[in-house]
């Protein structure tokens, strides 16, 4: 019996280990330095500038009026791995959910990996400070972020998210718009954003979805999760 029970222990560790493997292992889609951000996105409020001034300013006043509703909500927004199922649980119903929707899961997955991989140089070459860092009155709610304020890489993530489901099921694109938009305020009631780091990453995002739907491998990834998705909702 403890035989059995030992193997069948190795098995499943064996099994989750392999699949965290293959989950680290997913590509982006796109080559490096096939969307540089930096190149066209407005860049952000020069520190001490009149408009750096009031997005501080705004920060603050929202940290003011911010309700406990507000704060849990910000927390639980503060995700990103396999954020597509929590983002849309909520417009989708019960069912849209990780185990159902093996393609989805996997585009999703991988289309983070582009946007972590076009984020980040574009919040270096900016290198706007948090928040947090320009003011000792503002109060962040979340442990601080990776990566400088600009452009806001959740409000990118929220946005791309909402784009591509859009195009999956545009009978649900107003709701999905409007999600996408709380999750990105919500990046400014944590205290680590400024509201001009959210329209960074509206930016981005639209960027990114396009250079995506031209990419051949993840248009047909795309295609996938989109009949698994309208499925799952018995649309088609």
């Amino acid at each position: 019996m403890i035989r059995k029970s030992s193997i069948l222990l190795v098995a499943v560790l064996l099994t989750s280990s392999l699949a965290l493997q293959a989950k680290e292992s997913l590509q982006p889609y796109l080559a490096p330095q096939a969307l540089e951000l930096a190149v066209f996105l407005p860049p952000p409020p020069t520190v001490g500038s009149a408009e750096d001034r009031e997005d501080l300013a705004a920060v603050l006043q929202v940290q003011r009026q911010r309700t406990p509703q507000e704060v849990e909500r910000a927390k639980r927004d503060d995700h990103l791995s396999d954020a597509v199922f929590p983002f849309a649980g909520e417009i989708f119903g019960p069912r849209f959910t990780l185990d159902r929707h093996p393609h989805t899961a996997h585009f999703f997955r991988r289309t983070l990996k582009d946007l972590v991989q076009t984020l980040m140089p574009a919040k270096a070459h900016f290198a706007r400070p948090r928040p947090y860092e320009a003011s000792k009155e503002v109060q962040p709610i979340l442990p601080p972020p990776m990566g400088e304020s600009y452009p806001s890489g959740h409000t990118m993530d929220a946005y791309l998210t909402a784009i591509l489901l859009a195009r999956m099921v545009p009978e649900k694109r107003d709701p999905l718009f409007a999600r996408a938009a709380a999750a990105a305020q919500s990046r400014v009631v944590a205290g680590v954003h400024y509201p001009t780091d959210l329209e960074g990453g509206r930016i981005s995002a639209v960027a990114l979805a396009a250079e995506l739907l031209h990419n051949p491998a993840a248009l047909d990834d795309f295609n996938r999760a989109r009949r698994e998705v309208r499925a799952t909702l018995a649309l088609d």
